[in-house]
This record gives C-alpha cells, sequence and structure tokens, in this order.
C-alpha cells in the first residue's frame, strides 16, 4: 500500500435555484396525514434526490431511486433518458409512489429506478413536470466498478454563526470541490457516512422550553410531553431536511444529491448528539422517545426514500429490529459494501446486537464471487488512537470534578471543562468518547466485529477497507501481519482504514488532536497482529511541513475507485487547502488487492466475465428452488402493494419504531451484555473441496 499527496485543482462550482412543479388533484390513500388541502400552485419543497440500491446482475438491471417532496396531490411524471458514447438512447418512465404526507400538505413521491446497464458507460437525463429543469447522473458500464465519494459530518454543530461564515456556509466549498470533480471524471455513487445534517438546535427551539427549563434530571425523565410539544418534534425534523436537502437554503449540496446517487446511512447528529450513548433510563425517557420516533421518520424518508414498512423491498437488511436496517451492495462486479447500521439499535454498551452481525455477514457471503475489495462503513473508525486518557480523565469529570482535573491536566482539563452536554450534564466529549469503538465498553465487540471480517478476508481472498468519519479530522491507519509487511498482497488481515470527516464541519482543537497523535503508538491486536496510524500527513495542503502526521484536522472528503490495471482500491482524501476557500489537496491511499490461498488464485486466474454468468447460473437455480420450496411447503408471502398502506397514526409517539429503540438493557453489562459470536468455520457447499470453495459459491475450474 503507498500514500501520496497530490494537487488537486478546481473548476467553478455550480448552483440551482427553488424547484416549482403545476396543480393537480388526487385522492390520496391512508398514509400518515390522510387528508391532503392544496391551495395555489403546487410547490416542490424538496428534491429530486437520487439514491443507488443495487445492480441485479441476473438482468443487468441498474436499480435506485428518486424522491420528489411536493404539494402536487397526483404524482409527477418522471422520465429518464439513457445515452451512450456510441449513441445508444433509451427512455424509461417512472410511476410515483406517496410513501408518507407531511401536516396533510407535503407527499414524499417516491420513484423507483430499474435502469438497464450495457457494456458502455451511459448518461442517464431526468425530466418531471414537477422541476423546472433536467438533470443528470452517470450510469457505469456493466462490468465497470464505480467510482465513489464518501463524506461525513455534512452541517455544523450549535456553534456562532461568525465561525459557519468563516467556514463558508453559504458557499459549501467542499462540496463546490466535489461538483468541480464530478464534472471532469463523474462520480457514480455519494457515500453519506453519517451526520448527514446536525438536528443540534433542536434545544433552543421554543417548543423545548419545558425540557430546558426543568433542571432535575429526575424529572426530565419522568416528563409527559404536552401535544405542542409532540408536534414541535415533526415540524422541526421536516424543516431542518428541506433546509439542509433543499435547493433553497443548500443550493449546492442539493446539486450534488439531485445528480449523484447516494447510499447514506445514519450517525449520532442525524438523530440528536450522542444519541445511543446516553444511560438507559435518559433514552427511554419519553422525550427521547418522541424524538426518535421522528428522526427515524424522516431519515428512512429522506434519505432511503423508503419507511419501515418498506424498507426491506427498498434494498435495505433489518438488524435485530425494525429500527436498524444495514446495507449489504455492490458498487460494479469488482467492489462490495457493508454499511452498518450502528444507531438503530445502539444502547451504552453495544453498538450492535449478535443477531444483526450475524445477518449482515450471511449478506455478505451471497455478494457475487467476483468481488475483490470490500468497502465496510462504520460511521466512526474502527481504528482510531485510543482514548483510555480521556475515559478516565471523563469518569471524573463526570463525577463533579471538573476543577480539580482542570487543574491537573492542562489542555486536556480545558477540552474537558469547555462545555456540558445540554441533555444530561455530562462533559460534551463524553458522549463523544462513549461512542468510540475503542472506548472500554466496545472493546470486546470491536475485536469480535474486526475478527469476524478477518475470517470472511481468509475465506474469500477478499480485501476488506474500513472508511469512517465522525472525528472531525482525517487520517489512515491499518491493521496487519507482523510476518507479512513486506507482503501485503497475500496478507488477509491487512485492512485499511480511511478516516474521512467533515466536509462541512469545523475542525476539533488542536490541542485534541496533539494529544492523541501522541496516544497513537502501534497496538497488539492479537499476537500476530498489530494496529498503528501512518505518518500520512508529512505536509500541509498549504505546503508546510506537519508536526502531526498521523492526523489532520482540515475539512476533507473521499474519492475513490478500483483500478483495473493493478486490482488496487485508491482512495483519495481530498483536505481543504484554505478555509472556507474552494480548492483541496489530495492523499492517496492505495490499497492492494488480496491473493490468498487458492481461492485467490483462482479468482484472479478468471475475469469477471467468466464468473459473473455462473454466478448468474447458480442464483437462477437457487431461485427455482425456492419457489419451489414456497409453493409446495410454505404459505406464500403477503406482499403489500405499494398503495396499499394501514392506516398511519396522526401522532409521532405512536410511529413505528417509538418505544422500541432499545433492547433490553443488561443489569450487569461487563458481564454478561451481548457480543458477537466467535468467527465460525468455513462454509464450503456440500460436496465441494475446501480449497475451491468461496463463502458457498464453487468457482469454476481455471482456464488451461
Amino acid at each position: 500500500m503507498s500514500l501520496n499527496p497530490q494537487q488537486h485543482h478546481q473548476q467553478p462550482g455550480q448552483q440551482q435555484q427553488q424547484q416549482h412543479g403545476h396543480h393537480h388533484h388526487f385522492g390520496l390513500p391512508h398514509l400518515h396525514r390522510p387528508h391532503h388541502h392544496q391551495q395555489g400552485p403546487a410547490e416542490v419543497v424538496c428534491g429530486p434526490l437520487l439514491k443507488y440500491i443495487n445492480v441485479d446482475f441476473r438482468s443487468r438491471t441498474y436499480r435506485g431511486s428518486a424522491l420528489i417532496v411536493s404539494s402536487h396531490t397526483t404524482a409527477p411524471s418522471f422520465e429518464v433518458v439513457l445515452k451512450s458514447p456510441s449513441g445508444q438512447t433509451q427512455r424509461i418512465t417512472a410511476r410515483g409512489e406517496p410513501l408518507d404526507v407531511y401536516r396533510q400538505t407535503y407527499t414524499f413521491w417516491r420513484y423507483e429506478l430499474r435502469l438497464p446497464l450495457i457494456e458502455e458507460p451511459q448518461t442517464a437525463t431526468y425530466t418531471s413536470d414537477a422541476l423546472d429543469k433536467s438533470y443528470v447522473f452517470h450510469l457505469p458500464g456493466f462490468y465497470q466498478s464505480m467510482r465513489f465519494m464518501f463524506h461525513s459530518c455534512n452541517g455544523f454543530s450549535d456553534i456562532p454563526q461568525e465561525t459557519k461564515d468563516k467556514f463558508g456556509e453559504k458557499t459549501a466549498p467542499l462540496w463546490a470541490d466535489v461538483l468541480d470533480r464530478h464534472e471532469v471524471m463523474p462520480f457514480h455513487v455519494l457515500l453519506g457516512g453519517g451526520d448527514q445534517l446536525y438536528q443540534d438546535r433542536l434545544l433552543k427551539e421554543d417548543f423545548m422550553k419545558p425540557w430546558n427549563e426543568e433542571k432535575d434530571p429526575k424529572k426530565r425523565i419522568s416528563m409527559k410531553l404536552g401535544q405542542e410539544m409532540k408536534e414541535g418534534f415533526t415540524t422541526f425534523f421536516f424543516w431542518n431536511y428541506v433546509k439542509n436537502f433543499g435547493f433553497k437554503d443548500n443550493p449546492i449540496v442539493a446539486q450534488a444529491f439531485a445528480t449523484i446517487p447516494s447510499v447514506n446511512m445514519w450517525d449520532d447528529h442525524d438523530i440528536i448528539d450522542g444519541y445511543g450513548s446516553y444511560p438507559a433510563e435518559m433514552q427511554q425517557a419519553e422525550c427521547f422517545q418522541v424524538l426518535f420516533a421522528n428522526a427515524c421518520r424522516f431519515y428512512f424518508l429522506f434519505q432511503h426514500h423508503t419507511t419501515l414498512e418498506f424498507a426491506q423491498r427498498d434494498g435495505m437488511i433489518q438488524g435485530s429490529i425494525k429500527t436498524c436496517q444495514h446495507i449489504v451492495t455492490t458498487l460494479g462486479p469488482d467492489i462490495g459494501l457493508l454499511s452498518l447500521d450502528a444507531r438503530g439499535e445502539r444502547t451504552k454498551f453495544d453498538v450492535c446486537q449478535p443477531k444483526s452481525y450475524d445477518i449482515v455477514f450471511d449478506a455478505m457471503y451471497k455478494l457475487p464471487p467476483c468481488v475483490k475489495h470490500l468497502i465496510v462503513c462504520t460511521g466512526v473508525p474502527l481504528i482510531y488512537p485510543r482514548l483510555t486518557l480521556f475515559e478516565k480523565a471523563m469518569d471524573g469529570a463526570a463525577g463533579f470534578n471538573l476543577a480539580t482535573l482542570a487543574g491537573k491536566t492542562g489542555a486536556l482539563g480545558d477540552l474537558i471543562s469547555g462545555s456540558l452536554n445540554k441533555w444530561n450534564g455530562d462533559p460534551e466529549l463524553l458522549d463523544d468518547m462513549n461512542d468510540h469503538w475503542t472506548a472500554g465498553n466496545h472493546e470486546v465487540e470491536r475485536k469480535r466485529f474486526i475478527e469476524r471480517l478477518q475470517q470472511y478476508a481468509r475465506e474469500r481472498s477478499i480485501r476488506v477497507s474500513l472508511i469512517g468519519g465522525d472525528v472531525h479530522c482525517c487520517g489512515t491507519g491499518r491493521l496487519y501481519s507482523k510476518d507479512m509487511k513486506q507482503k501485503e498482497e497475500g496478507d488477509p488481515h491487512l485492512m485499511v482504514q480511511i478516516i474521512s470527516s467533515a466536509i462541512v464541519n469545523v475542525p476539533p482543537p488542536q490541542a485534541l488532536l496533539a494529544i492523541l497523535n501522541q496516544n497513537s503508538s502501534y497496538i497488539t491486536f492479537n499476537p500476530n497482529t498489530e494496529e498503528k496510524m501512518y505518518n500520512l500527513f508529512k505536509k500541509s495542503p498549504n505546503g508546510n511541513t506537519r508536526q502531526n502526521k498521523k492526523l489532520m484536522g482540515m475539512r476533507n472528503y473521499t474519492a475513490g475507485y478500483y483500478d483495473e490495471e493493478t486490482g488496487k482500491l485508491n482512495f483519495w482524501i481530498q483536505a481543504e487547502k484554505e478555509v472556507g476557500k474552494k480548492g483541496t489537496m489530495g492523499y492517496l491511499v492505495d490499497v492492494p488487492r488480496l491473493v490468498f490461498s487458492n481461492v485467490g488464485m483462482r479468482l484472479y486466474s478468471h475475469s469477471k466475465r467468466d464468473l459473473l454468468p455462473a454466478y448468474v447460473q447458480q442464483q437462477h437455480g437457487q431461485q427455482q428452488q425456492d419457489q419451489h420450496h414456497h409453493r409446495h411447503h410454505l404459505p406464500r408471502p403477503h406482499m403489500p402493494h405499494p398503495f396499499h398502506h394501514s392506516p398511519a397514526p396522526s401522532s409521532p409517539t405512536q410511529y413505528q419504531g417509538y418505544g422500541q429503540q432499545q433492547p433490553p438493557m443488561p443489569s450487569e453489562y461487563n458481564q454478561s451484555r451481548p457480543v458477537p459470536a466467535p468467527p465460525l468455520p468455513s462454509r464450503p457447499m456440500p460436496g465441494s473441496d475446501q480449497s475451491n470453495a468461496v463463502g458457498g459459491f464453487r468457482m469454476p475450474e481455471p482456464h488451461n
């Protein structure tokens, strides 16, 4: 693996204005707000937003969706025209499906996009009578892997407006940089790593006055919410999404979301700062449950173009409860993607439940056998400098010992005493540290997760790479076998961690990064595996030599692609050169392919043009077998029609997920809390020998 900085030059970005549509009438089915009233011309308040779901390799079909949020009472039209470099043209019409209605006024119109892939890349130009212009996105060729862009922390915390202005709140300089790059070498997909927007200002809203004025923690926990407060949550979450994703208030970001399909996963700020890491009694308070129900409702609508009821129909994989929905998909034939939902079932002591790990690994083993790289998105990075020093200090701080700590620990004390969390009065950094995989609460779960990834890499000869954000800085770490340092291409335990955030929010204090840098020496993961941070940033984007070479507090995003010639997966961390100004410098991290055992030799002795047809044939046979089984042995499952919604509750407190967002808390978490099961033995297909099996798929013999 090599690391290399390179300059990147920009072109002017583009902006769009708010869209408007036409006025129609239609009797809606029973949705969240069943009575729909409209006066005056129809209005689009958000969208178009694009989402990528998957590629069906059997039918050579790209699957995605588009979302328009508008006051139309009938579905606006939606047409896509595909065009290839050789002049092939196809025209596809999509039907609008009403997912939900906000306040009897704004309907979430979802359009299922099933687009045929050909050998060549294609442009997809789409139009709608709700929009005043057309938009274009890009499809790869059938055998081409997707160029992707990863981002996180797409918003500002509750900080002074002066600071937001300094960092270019209105001009979104890094998003403008993304659009410039997109013009030259188009991205096929955006990977949202969490905090796609910030809900932090919720606490300053008028409807939160009862909570803010009640200082007694016990009374806060037992507080019953009035109707005004409940409706306040719904109003806030809807309009905060509109403000952050819509053309009127955020035109550059909206342009990106309208022209590059997204695969998003939430983190705490998509809900509220630190959500999931608070004590159980706080998270079970009615205020938190109503908050989470609304955050959940609008997260699935705006970011996934679905609802809890239809999440699996629309490409998601349910964890242990409905509010936890993971994503396992491909970015073309060479790249697999796992986006782990680390919020939907989270507690203070568990990121995910054991059942969730079993479910996602089962899905990963079903990825096509031509996949050579797996990207694992975790929100918070799996590999990051240890926070032991801070955790010990914070334990004292939570015990109301701030003054003593500040006096004894210098810069650390200054950081700790800087602010208290407005929800429960703990130091602000404590929730952030409880969120980390490397925190004491999660170290066993983290180890088991990584061990299962290592086993997956060994069995499938797939290089696993990790990517996460959250921490408002950039860096690179790795796990590796001590005896394979010079043979990275053959080391299944080599896993590179890309740390990339924030694309909008401000960097952390330099004192914090300096302490983390000092605390980032190598760590023994197991007897033959070490983890450490790279000295990637020898120079700053402005060319100055750096002291802290492992973590850099500059805003950034990451661009990536698969190199067909070398088999490497290339990640470019694009860091802001000057605060608030468009322009980035790139730092290259290229991850080598993995050729391990006979499985790897066979994988790389075959072309994906050979492997995909064999996979498709196997899938077809399995589907016929399943259909026969269901027809003769099981009752046919009921699949609801998209328009046949059961009446939805009018109160957010009754919304799916309310009151069930957390699994039961173990009484003695450090003794009995659940952790992922130990790695399973290899699972070759029955009747096949171990050397020729890849996660249950029997590979064809190599050509002579």
